[in-house]
């Protein structure tokens, strides 16, 4: 259940949220509302189903949980990468951070 590791990626998660929602504000401000909606929401739904994956004992529902922060998590990195290529924002940081927790989650299936 709780371990150093999953002590840690949830850690991780957490603050991983709180910057993209600073990624969030200066996507509104530049008027990219629609790109920061769905950076926001794949992250927070992302970083609920990784909370789950740590807490539960059942397979099943690990495995419903980690195919949803999979999901989330890729979309996420898809954003930011656009982000980038747009020339809109880019955290070489976030994005690692990111790519970092999806891994954490394609290895718990």
């Amino acid at each position: 259940m709780f371990n150093n590791l999953n002590i840690n990626i949830l850690k991780k998660s957490c603050v991983f949220t709180l910057e993209v929602i600073d990624l969030y504000n200066e996507l509104i401000l530049n008027g990219k509302k629609p790109i920061a909606v769905r950076v926001l929401s794949s992250t927070i739904n992302g970083t609920c189903a990784v909370q789950k994956i740590v807490q539960t004992e059942n397979v099943r529902e690990l495995r419903a949980q980690t195919k949803i922060a999979v999901t989330n998590f890729k979309n996420v990195i898809y954003w930011i990468n656009q982000c980038e290529k747009s020339g809109y924002w880019f955290d070489e940081q976030l994005l690692r951070t990111a790519i970092d927790i999806l891994q954490f989650c394609e290895n718990e299936n």
